[in-house]
């Protein structure tokens, strides 16, 4: 991050809340530079990061990103979308004492930013700067907030946590240092928006998540309107600086540029969708030409065939043309 950090989380003030104190209107988190202006203020950031992966963090850092302005693919000629994320250090209290985690968090449309991830572990393993020491190497945790379902699940939040284990035996092997776990395999966290509210909230995660559930969208999408008694008390200043984020000139300029981009990227999809169709009918027109060509061809091989079978019929019996 280029900015760094900020460590206080604002008090609300009136003009924040809707009259009545019901609800809040709050900038659409789902938005990249309203996310980012939210996990921009480290003690939200913490609040929200803990919570998602269930964690005791003391202490959360924001990591300089090596190549800020990354980009991934968004259709088969290769065109690109800028991609953002969010790199911490955090110190998490465990059984064994203190431990230090490397956490990615990305809010993404495309699943093709999957593939960008695995790029980054690939990575953490040649920088020398996410290793204390030899043997002190740092977990990977990686947090996916997905706007469109990634999984077939209707779940919100999917964990996956690997674990060694002896298969002999079926039980798992709590290996201190273990770099097995540690090194090559990663915890991560995928929130499927999209399914929010399909359900009641089955955790304070998902109690919290509610902030992002697009059903309180109002007429400008732009906006949410959040019922405060869906959110739980611990993450209404979360709240209020989504709630700052809505009056912000300057976010409020980068979503409709968002907008914009967007609505050029689905006339591209819908520019290439129109060419495939026009190539694919091009195609089944010419297959239809071959059949057809075919079919004529093997009705006149069909006809020579018969013809000669009559004549072959009249020379080995050649009574039956007299008769």
């Amino acid at each position: 991050m280029n900015n760094p950090a900020v460590d206080v989380v604002e008090a609300p003030s009136l003009a924040e809340k809707k009259f009545g104190g019901q609800t809040m209107l709050i900038a659409n988190p789902l938005y990249d530079d309203v996310f980012k202006y939210m996990m921009h203020d480290r003690n939200i950031a913490k609040l929200v990061i803990s919570t998602l992966m269930d964690e005791d963090i003391t202490d959360l850092r924001p990591n300089q990103q090596e190549r800020p302005n990354e980009y991934v693919k968004f259709d088969v000629k290769g065109r690109e979308v800028p991609l953002q994320r969010l790199d911490y250090t955090a110190d998490i209290e465990t059984v064994n004492g203190k431990s230090a985690l490397l956490i990615e968090m990305q809010m993404n449309r495309e699943k093709e930013a999957l593939l960008r991830f695995q790029r980054y572990i690939a990575e953490q393993f040649v920088y020398a700067s996410n290793r204390e020491k030899d043997d002190d190497i740092h977990q990977i945790r990686n947090i996916f907030i997905w706007g469109n379902r990634i999984i077939r699940s209707n779940d919100v939040v999917i964990e996956t946590n690997p674990k060694s284990h002896n298969p002999a035996t079926g039980k798992d092997k709590m290996l201190k240092n273990n770099r097995i776990d540690n090194s090559m395999h990663h915890r991560s966290w995928n929130i499927q928006v999209v399914n929010l509210g399909k359900n009641p909230p089955a955790s304070e995660t998902e109690r919290m998540l509610a902030m992002f559930d697009q059903k309180y969208c109002t007429k400008n999408k732009h906006h949410l309107e959040i019922p405060l008694d869906d959110v739980p008390e611990k993450f209404h200043p979360v709240l209020y600086r989504l709630s700052k984020a809505a009056a912000d000139p300057n976010v409020r300029r980068q979503m409709t540029a968002q907008d914009e981009f967007d609505r050029f990227i689905e006339q591209q999809r819908e520019e290439d969708r129109a060419e495939v169709r026009k190539e694919m009918e091009g195609i089944i027109a010419q297959k239809d030409h071959d059949l057809a060509q075919t079919t004529q061809e093997l009705e006149t091989e069909r006809r020579k065939n018969q013809e000669l079978a009559e004549r072959l019929a009249l020379l080995e019996n050649p009574k039956s043309k007299t008769q």
